[in-house]
């Protein structure tokens, strides 16, 4: 790093942890990242400037919706065009992270998306946006999702770290992304979409259920198949869509229950 760098980031630590009449550069200065419509700050704007300046990008959260990618497809399209490439690594958690929005990602030629899986796993609940430039790091990180509401209107607390690559944070927090996205529970996209995409409409078509009654039922809410009986369900339908007539399924007891071992077409 050259001294010119170095100046900068030590006069923003002095800014953000000593003393904050200190002035120094906004793009060296940690801050504190949250949403405040009175001052007109969004946590939005912070990730769209560091997206629109970095080298490369990691992101890690348990939830991704539709409403938290369109105000980011924008940056996410020309950091395409660019070539800059990204890590995105979510969760099955709830199954609360949107089909169509994990698709749009993954048709990024530059994005790599991973989804792990809390069922074998382990809880997922990470919240984590690392940017790289050159050789200095800015990591949002704190309770931001990427969902629209996070991004823009909650009360969310986050914290933009800067750091050299060589600084002991950084590096502990790129070894833990790194770990999670290498991690045998972490799927490439191929793997987990179609049974993810099933059981998603199924546990909507539960809660569109669940509000429709007057007394909401909450073991009826919170039903969810297992991963055997979605990966039935997926490769039953990739069976009749290819074309064939009947399917056998032969199951364990203690498998979850299902006992449909044949399925006719009808003309």
């Amino acid at each position: 790093m050259n001294n010119e760098s170095f100046n900068k980031l030590t006069k923003g630590f002095e800014t953000a942890y000593i003393d904050g009449n200190i002035v120094s550069e906004s793009a060296y200065l940690p801050q504190f990242v949250s949403n405040n419509h009175l001052e007109g700050k969004k946590v939005l704007s912070s990730l769209e400037d560091e997206l629109s300046k970095c080298d490369k990008f990691q992101i890690s959260v348990a939830f991704i919706t539709e409403s938290g990618l369109v105000p980011l497809k924008q940056i996410l399209k020309e950091l395409e065009n660019r070539n800059i490439p990204g890590q995105i690594l979510t969760t099955d958690y709830l199954t609360f992270s949107e089909p169509k929005a994990l698709k749009e990602i993954h048709e990024l030629k530059n994005i790599t998306l991973k989804m792990y899986n809390s069922e074998k796993g382990g809880g997922f609940h990470t919240k984590g946006y690392i940017f790289k430039k050159e050789e200095i790091y800015r990591i949002v990180i704190g309770s931001s999702n990427l969902t629209g509401s996070a991004l823009t209107t909650n009360f969310e607390w986050n914290t933009k770290l800067v750091s050299t690559e060589h600084g002991k944070v950084a590096q502990e927090i790129i070894d833990e992304f790194n770990h999670l996205w290498n991690s045998e529970y972490a799927v490439d996209f191929e793997q987990f979409y179609d049974e993810y995409l099933e059981k998603y409409k199924i546990i909507k078509r539960q809660r569109e259920i669940a509000k429709q009654e007057e007394t909401i039922s909450l073991e009826k809410y919170k039903l969810q198949p297992n991963s055997m009986q979605v990966g039935f369900i997926t490769n039953l339908k990739k069976i009749i869509n290819s074309g064939e007539n009947r399917a056998l399924l032969i199951s364990a007891t203690g498998d979850g229950g299902i006992i449909v071992t044949s399925q006719a077409k009808t003309a």
